[in-house]
């Protein structure tokens, strides 16, 4: 998705939000899950932990999409001109969660922890930038909009994994 064009071209295709989560997001979130598992083949963790960060991850990002969900409903309408447009707002996080899941997903497939891969998810931070216009947020709060998106796009999902993961040792 190019940042720049592909909201436009998300606006005009009208898909269901709900829809897209059920068939693509969440089947995402399950994948990668699985890619935790191959982290037994190159690491030295036993099968039981493998299956806990796999739990880990699904379970990270399933609350994080009602959290983010929760936290746009209750921000959103200080933050845009006009009505607040829920099938926008919820296929804005349907995207962004998306590619923070193929992020995970890559990392988890790498035998090596390349730094780079984590700069992917300042990729995530221009794309929901960009859904500025798309969400027709008011200038003003371009600011409050972006960090109220990206600590819930990106920091509740990593927040939530590091307390998952030390909860489980």
């Amino acid at each position: 998705m190019s940042p720049g064009n592909g909201w436009e071209d998300i606006s005009y295709a009208g898909d269901d939000p709900k829809q897209l989560a059920k068939v693509g997001l969440y089947p995402l979130f399950g994948v990668a899950a699985i890619t935790a598992f191959a982290r037994y083949f190159y690491e030295d963790l036993s099968f039981i932990t493998v299956l806990q960060y796999a739990i880990v991850t699904f379970v990270k990002f399933f609350v994080s999409y009602f959290f983010a969900m929760v936290v746009f409903a209750s921000t959103m309408g200080q933050c845009v001109e006009g009505e607040v447009n829920e099938k926008k707002y919820t296929t804005v996080i349907t995207y962004s969660l998306a590619i923070v899941s193929i992020v995970a997903i890559v990392k988890n497939l790498l035998p090596l922890d390349l730094s780079i891969i984590d700069f992917l998810y300042v990729y995530v931070g221009i794309v929901l930038w960009k859904s500025a216009r798309y969400l027709v947020v008011k200038d003003d709060k371009l600011v409050q909009f972006l960090v109220m998106a990206i600590i819930s796009i990106l920091g509740v999902p990593y927040a939530l994994g590091a307390i998952l993961k030390f909860i489980i040792g």
